[in-house]
């Protein structure tokens, strides 16, 4: 009965382990862009809210405040990126880095995005997230 009771504490362990592994470090490359993605977008409306629109220029965000730095983005078979480009339409560039409509005519304004005509893992468009 010892060695039952002892693999199932061990079991149990190693179950919660593994649990707590996913929740601080097991996300997958997907997961983790769309996350920092999130983050993007939020600091963005908290500009928009206290300035009553959206910035001209991503940078202003940082500037402003509202986000510390610009997370990292790694795509599959591209160089890490931690940098926001900003462009007059919501049409990637392909830079592999973080994008940013900047244009206030365009009716996409204010939108982030990951800058990828590529598709992710699940093979969906980057710009649909």
């Amino acid at each position: 009965m010892r060695g039952k009771k002892a693999f199932l504490l061990a079991a149990a362990g190693a179950a919660l382990g593994a649990a707590l592994f996913r929740l601080c470090c097991g996300q997958t490359p997907l997961q983790t862009a769309l996350r920092r993605l999130s983050g993007l977008r939020i600091a963005a409306e908290l500009y928009r809210q206290e300035k009553g629109s959206f910035p001209a220029d991503y940078s202003a965000v940082l500037s402003g405040g509202k986000l510390e730095a610009v997370p990292t983005l790694k795509l599959k078979g591209r160089l890490s990126c931690s940098k926001v480009v900003n462009y007059p339409a919501l049409k990637p560039g392909g830079t592999g880095c973080w994008g940013y409509v900047a244009d206030p005519a365009s009716p996409d304004f204010g939108t982030v995005f990951v800058d990828s005509a590529g598709k992710d893992p699940q093979g969906r468009h980057w710009t649909w997230f």
